[in-house]
């Protein structure tokens, strides 16, 4: 009765689902230039969601624990999905696009661009944020500059990883792909390699930067002889359905024998399971160590 009872419980297709969360954060926004971004963001933020200020942290406590704004409406928040998925169970998905900040009462002040990254999950049913890390671009970015290039999405997948990867299940099998250095070598003999995680399709978003779209292009950004990452997993958490997950933490990049370090920050990573079955980088967003 029971497997009779799924199998007449139809699941909506991918891209209906992309859809109702994409949706969603078109809700979100709108909430925001309603009623401001304090109450919109306290609105449709999980209970335990995270954001990045500076460091991971619990953003309703942060939020709280600072002064309402005398103006609510001061600041326009304005942005839009233009890229994500969502797992097959419907539980778990992501989202990014553009955004502007601008200060409304002050024609001068200069408007602030860049990259919205949303994990979301449900809670009680609802899509509420599970995690927020935007990154700042030096302009606006283009319209299109989350599409990938129809040869990024026919390329095969990277070589293959070992089947105890593919076979893991749950968070604990990303913190595993984490827990060990990364070589950044263009060509790396034994270690394993950063590039070997990317799916073909993988975006990468750095703060400061324009997003860099699939696997090649993020290797001849940061191929670099002799130099690795090192990644601390701290949360993340994936869908029901185990095609989709992500990550998060701290990292820090390193060059040479001795581990000379060349920057740190916080990571970023959702994860999806390629057709072999293997779980792949989909999209990483890397933020700077300060004090905001």
């Amino acid at each position: 009765m029971l497997l009779t009872a799924c199998m007449g419980a139809p699941i909506a297709p991918p891209d209906a689902m992309r859809e109702e969360l994409f949706a969603v954060e078109r809700s979100f926004a709108r909430a925001s230039t309603e009623r401001g971004i304090r109450a919109s963001f306290l609105e449709y933020f999980a209970q335990d969601g995270i954001d990045f200020r500076p460091g991971p942290g619990l953003m309703r406590e942060r939020m709280l624990a600072r002064t309402a704004p005398a103006d609510p409406l001061a600041f326009l928040l304005d942005w839009s999905p233009q890229a994500g998925a969502v797992a097959r169970s419907g539980d778990l998905g992501f989202t990014t696009g553009p955004y502007a900040l601008r200060n409304q009462r002050d024609a001068s002040a200069p408007t602030q661009y860049g990259y919205f990254f949303s994990v979301w999950k449900r809670e009680n049913g609802t899509w509420r944020v599970a995690l927020d890390a935007g990154v700042s671009t030096p302009a606006a970015p283009a319209p299109d500059s989350l599409q990938l290039p129809a040869s990024d999405l026919s390329k095969p997948p990277p070589r293959s990883l070992s089947a105890a990867i593919w076979r893991a299940r749950g968070k604990e099998a990303l913190f595993a792909l984490e827990r060990d250095q990364r070589s950044l070598d263009p060509e790396p003999a034994d270690a394993p390699a950063y590039f070997d995680l990317l799916a073909s399709s993988v975006r990468l978003f750095r703060d400061g930067s324009y997003a860099l779209l699939g696997a090649d292009a993020v290797r001849k950004a940061l191929a670099a002889q002799g130099s690795s990452l090192r990644w601390t997993p701290e949360g993340g958490g994936v869908a029901g359905s185990d095609d989709l997950g992500y990550t998060y933490g701290s990292y820090v990049r390193v060059h040479g024998h001795w581990a000379m370090q060349e920057s740190a920050g916080y990571y970023v990573h959702v994860w999806q399971r390629d057709d072999a079955g293997t779980w792949r980088i989909a999209a990483e967003v890397l933020l700077p160590l300060r004090i905001d």
